[in-house]
């Protein structure tokens, strides 16, 4: 009987963390849902890239700590695509360059996984390949025209934040 004893009280205590992590998130998605307002949505002329750039990392933010939370080793809450699509606009808007492997290696994913998401993304026209001419080992990505437009409506469509 003490084995199951010990096993409840293992279980309760995974409970209980559980219920930390439920909490946690209610208020993360009652921030989110202030964040989406339409009264306070911005025109693509109005929003400069500081406000989408904040947006953008407040989104990566959310995302991993949503899936660190959530995530017991399965990998289920990850969304590795919009992430590293994220990743790559912010680094557009902010004018630096950011080489294949090196938001391959950033995406917290297996490296191979990455890769073949990102040439399927290249593929599909999200993201794009040019050659650093300094050294031909490397690669830089970026967002396509098409990618940056639709992120862009994508964060400016969430409100202004609110304390």
């Amino acid at each position: 009987m003490d084995e199951v004893g010990v096993e409840i009280a293992a279980i309760k205590n995974a409970l209980v963390a559980a219920a930390k992590k439920v909490d946690t998130l209610s208020e993360l998605i009652t921030v989110s849902d202030n964040l989406i307002s339409k009264d306070d949505c911005s025109t693509a002329d109005e929003m400069d890239n500081a406000e989408l750039i904040n947006r953008a990392e407040t989104m990566l933010r959310w995302s991993r700590l949503k899936a660190n939370m959530l995530n017991m080793g399965a990998g289920l809450f990850t969304d590795s695509c919009w992430n590293m699509c994220l990743d790559i606009y912010v680094c557009d808007l902010k004018d630096e360059k950011i080489t294949v492997s090196s938001i391959a290696h950033s995406s917290g994913i297996p490296m191979t996984t990455a890769m073949r998401y990102i040439n399927v993304m290249v593929e599909e026209g999200l993201l794009e390949k040019s050659p650093n001419p300094s050294d031909n080992r490397m690669i830089f990505i970026s967002t396509s025209t098409f990618c940056k437009d639709k992120i862009s409506l994508i964060l400016q469509s969430l409100g202004s934040q609110k304390s």
